[in-house]
């Protein structure tokens, strides 16, 4: 594909092929998530397709390659009214949605519908206090580690506090629900200093970019061969999409470390996440443990807890 080409078109249209060549039995409906949802794919996105299947109660995803493309399918029970109703913080990615098939029009309608009740004064306010319920939550997981002595595993609670914060600035004051372009956005805000430096400081800068990369991709290829190989996070096609999200960001200057940081705690909560992170390091191989540490993870204190929970407090209060 040319640079120049319209890749959100494209990726419409790859994604009606594909449906046409699958069959995939009781399909009533699918849609384009992500940034082809958006109207933003350019030449390093893949295809976020979600289908709907009648008869199916669990949702799944999968990695598929067509046409020399990566589709990251989802597959969902038919939703309800209700479920929207009960949980419409988890729901506010059905604001992105493109349709891609929808022959009676039944889908269009209810996503209509959805999004007008997530924009309603209740829908706001139940997305809001549910944000800040799962703040809370990861807030105190923090606190338990420590009180366990597992200084690492309370920061990364204390970071997914933060991150969670930062999601509902961008819905609630920004009125996006993609997290490309989270970090950016924070630091022209000039609410990502700490954590940023914490980071920062914490990786390793001895390691460069290709070699961080190879050790996700080792550390994915070990978890592999240690679970499920049909668990989606350990699909080595995730490399790839990876390998592109970083060449993006090289292309656009910005800084690619708080993705490759992102993916090896997504890889610990897939694999292993009944464990505290220091237990799932202990069970690794020495040559991943050790330079896994050194992705930007940081053994926390109360001192740096309470600071990180501060800023997040001040990112909430702009809220309003």
């Amino acid at each position: 594909m040319e640079r120049n080409e319209n890749f959100t078109d494209f990726f419409v249209l790859t994604a009606k092929d594909f449906l046409a060549e699958k069959a995939f039995p009781g399909l009533l409906c699918a849609y384009a998530g992500g940034s082809v949802g958006r109207g933003e794919a350019d030449a390093y996105s893949d295809l976020d397709l979600n289908i709907i299947v009648e008869g199916i109660s669990d949702h799944t995803s999968e990695n598929c390659r067509f046409r020399g493309q990566i589709i990251q399918l989802h597959i969902h029970p038919v939703p309800t009214n209700e479920a929207v109703y009960e949980n419409p913080w988890s729901w506010r990615y059905i604001k992105e949605a493109r349709l891609i098939h929808d022959p009676d029009g039944r889908y269009l309608a209810w996503l209509h519908a959805m999004c007008d009740y997530l924009d309603s004064e209740d829908g706001k306010s139940k997305m809001l206090a549910q944000g800040k319920r799962i703040i809370e939550e990861y807030r105190a997981g923090a606190k338990q580690a420590l009180s366990l002595g597992r200084g690492y595993s309370a920061f990364l609670a204390a970071w997914a506090s933060w991150i969670g914060a930062v999601q509902l600035f961008a819905y609630f004051y920004r009125g996006t629900v993609a997290d490309r372009g989270l970090y950016q956005m924070m630091k022209e805000l000039g609410l990502t200093d700490e954590v940023e430096r914490l980071i920062k400081e914490s990786a390793d800068g001895k390691q460069d970019l290709q070699e961080r990369l190879k050790l996700i991709a080792a550390y994915r290829n070990y978890l592999r061969s240690q679970k499920d190989e049909g668990m989606f996070a350990l699909d080595p096609l995730n490399d790839e999409l990876l390998y592109k999200k970083v060449e993006r960001m090289q292309r656009k200057e910005e800084e690619a470390r708080f993705l490759l940081f992102s993916e090896a705690i997504w890889l610990y909560l897939c694999g292993d996440a009944d464990r505290w992170l220091e237990e799932h390091w202990e069970s690794l191989p020495t040559e991943l443990s050790l330079p896994l540490k050194r992705l930007g993870f940081f053994e926390a204190d109360e001192r740096l807890i309470q600071r990180i929970h501060t800023i997040s407090n001040e990112i909430i209060a702009k809220i309003g």
